[in-house]
């Protein structure tokens, strides 16, 4: 009984030890994010602060120059390191870690629309290797899948803006009610080494005009 009692004694002291480090290392984390953020928005506007919404996510309000966007807001989902179990099944599951730019428009959108980004890659067999010097490869300039059987007006110049930029971006929205439009990516896209970094910005900047000058 004595022995059940030390392991479990111990087992609670690694466990809180855990924890503890766990959320040291994500508050300097996030600490290293907001300055990536400070670094996109490159005299566009910057963070006022960070709100911890749970040990591995949190909110950074921004406040920007340019007149586009209004009561935006930056939301991180960091890898969950504090919780073991969960953190590695998303690492076998692939998960990332993520980032949404949240704002409102000037006027709200005058439809709603969810983007997904998908990718594939496709052979005929899974035991072909895709190093095989006899493949073939063909590569198909981005495409749209549909839910709607005929679109609006207002979303066809959103869809060509989209369409023109090479985009990282996981998913994008477009909706009526605050906030008007949210976009989700991969949180290395604003890292120092990421070739996307330094057009982030301009590209959520130029997806959400076309979608407030399909009001006019």
């Amino acid at each position: 009984m004595f022995l059940l009692a030390v392991i479990l004694l111990s087992a609670a002291a690694l466990c809180a030890a855990w924890y503890w480090i766990s959320v040291r290392h994500n508050r300097r984390r996030a600490n290293e994010v907001v300055r990536w953020l400070q670094a996109v928005l490159a005299g566009n506007g910057q963070t006022i602060g960070i709100r911890w919404l749970a040990p591995s996510r949190f909110k950074v309000p921004l406040r920007l120059t340019c007149g586009l966007f209004h009561r935006a807001s930056v939301l991180v989902d960091m890898a969950p390191i504090q919780m073991p179990l969960r953190w590695a099944v998303s690492k076998a599951q692939g998960c990332h870690e993520v980032l949404t730019f949240q704002a409102d428009l000037d006027l709200p959108p005058a439809f709603s629309l969810h983007l997904q980004n998908f990718r594939w890659f496709a052979r005929s067999s899974r035991r072909t290797p895709r190093n095989h010097s006899g493949w073939t490869f063909e590569h198909t300039g981005p495409f749209v899948m549909s839910t709607r059987a005929d679109w609006k007006k207002e979303i066809s110049s959103a869809m060509a803006s989209l369409a023109q930029g090479n985009h990282e971006f996981f998913s994008i929205d477009f909706q009526r009610r605050t906030p008007h439009f949210s976009v989700t990516l991969p949180l290395e896209a604003i890292s120092p080494d990421s070739p996307m970094r330094n057009c982030v910005f301009e590209n959520m900047r130029e997806l959400a005009s076309s979608a407030s000058a399909s009001r006019f």
